[in-house]
């Protein structure tokens, strides 16, 4: 077997190759690489399904994770897909456990409360209640041997960047070069920060990739340290892109105007018949359990303006939903937006908004769009048995096995719905 490493670059497209490419650390790593552009992602591309299907290989509709949010209307902080145990199939980590090998895990998204399957994790959290600390969400959420990474450095957590990213590198330099552990994970969003908060190709898009850089080249030196870095599949991937958006649509106001859901004084819904609940540049239009018959139909009448103004572009039944992206929940209708829209929670005020850069879906670039859409993630692996190149054809479902074929981690094909890419058929070397 070999160690295996992934570094996740939050929003990184095919296009940003050009300009990382004369970067230290990631000319040095993509000179032995073999390149995927362009890269399939499921829909909606937010992050967390996104991450769990790379960590699982297999589509959305079976992991369990459809959306970064859980459905809460009327919470102020909508609680996210947080909990390892949300993901209902097999991941990396548990193949890696089950075969004797140390697994770390940092910033990972859906790792929370790991059940013994992550050696030294330190998850992607942050408190999400009114009156939470950060040792209310990391200590009873970390392993217990990373427990002392969190409480060394709890005075430098923020939910800031790149702060809150350099808090997790440091976590794992120190693993890595304390403990040597077989399997790592590790995410950074910065990048996706800075697209959302700036816009797709913002001036300060150079400083971030810049940024992830440095945190690239010292995990390989710490992997060098050891001795190890020869004998690790050294991955950099990333799970979505991102699209401009100028004016966000709250279709909430409208079911509110309608009698199909209720708000307190302060704009908050305290009951629904119909909501709709943003993913960004998509949206999950929900129905009651209790409500009355016809009620999805009524529902349609009232959004019909969103679809005669042409903000709302197409609409997937969960049985379109499950055949042409592999994706479930209990949603009754998917939405996608228009170019330069994106969708809102909110039930009161105006149907059409500017950009909001509180929020990630309502920022002034953002993603949850449908996977053919603007510029696409990426794949790069190096290491013991890549031929280096740069080829076409992956999808995020063909990660985890090809990562793990490299490793030589034992894992059920059939399990997953995903295939190696270096036996796809799907793949195709592209001219240098």
């Amino acid at each position: 077997m070999h160690k295996l490493v992934v570094m996740s670059v939050d929003a990184m497209f095919t296009e940003d190759l050009a300009e990382v490419r004369h970067l230290p650390a990631f000319t040095e790593f993509m000179d032995r690489a073999a390149i995927f552009e362009d890269v399939e992602a499921v829909y909606p591309t937010l992050t967390y399904p996104c991450h769990t299907t790379m960590l699982t290989g297999c589509w959305p509709d079976r992991t369990g994770v459809p959306h970064n949010e859980r459905l809460a209307p009327g919470e102020p902080i909508a609680p996210w897909y947080w909990e390892y145990d949300s993901i209902k199939v097999p991941t990396a980590f548990d193949y890696a456990h089950d075969a004797g090998l140390t697994c770390a895990s940092f910033e990972w998204p859906v790792t929370w409360k790991s059940q013994g399957r992550i050696d030294w994790n330190v998850p992607e959290i942050v408190p999400f209640k009114e009156g939470m600390t950060w040792d209310d969400v990391f200590l009873p959420g970390c392993s217990p041997k990373a427990v002392e990474l969190y409480e060394k450095r709890r005075d430098m957590l923020v939910h800031e960047y790149p702060q809150f990213d350099e808090f997790f590198v440091q976590c794992a330099e120190e693993v890595i070069e304390s403990h040597n552990p077989d399997v790592v994970f590790m995410h950074q969003v910065l990048l996706d920060h800075v697209r959302h908060e700036c816009g797709v190709n913002a001036r300060e898009i150079t400083e971030a990739l810049r940024e992830h850089d440095a945190w690239i080249g010292r995990i390989r030196r710490a992997l060098e340290a050891q001795g190890t870095l020869d004998d690790t599949v050294f991955v950099v991937l990333s799970d979505h892109g991102q699209l401009e958006v100028d004016t966000d649509v709250c279709p909430n106001v409208l079911l509110a105007a309608a009698g199909l859901l209720d708000v307190d004084e302060c704009g908050r819904v305290t009951s629904w018949r119909a909501y709709v609940q943003s993913a960004g540049i998509s949206a999950h239009l929900f129905i009651a359990p209790d409500a009355p018959a016809g009620t999805l139909e009524t529902t349609l009448r009232v959004l019909q303006p969103l679809f005669d103004y042409g903000v709302v572009t197409d609409r997937f039944t969960p049985e379109e939903m499950r055949e042409r992206f592999h994706n479930a929940g209990d949603f009754a209708l998917v939405l996608e937006a228009a170019p330069t829209y994106a969708f809102a929670n909110q039930a009161v005020g105006e149907l059409f908004v500017g950009p909001d850069n509180s929020d990630y879906k309502f920022s002034v670039a953002t993603h949850g769009h449908l996977p053919f859409r603007g510029e696409k993630p990426v794949f790069m692996v190096a290491g013991p048995g890549v031929v280096p190149g740069r080829y076409a054809g992956a999808r995020e479902i063909d990660l985890l096995p090809t990562m793990l074929k490299l490793a030589g981690i034992p894992y059920d094909a059939c399990a997953l719905d995903g295939q190696d890419l270096f036996e796809n058929p799907r793949v195709r070397k592209l001219a240098e």
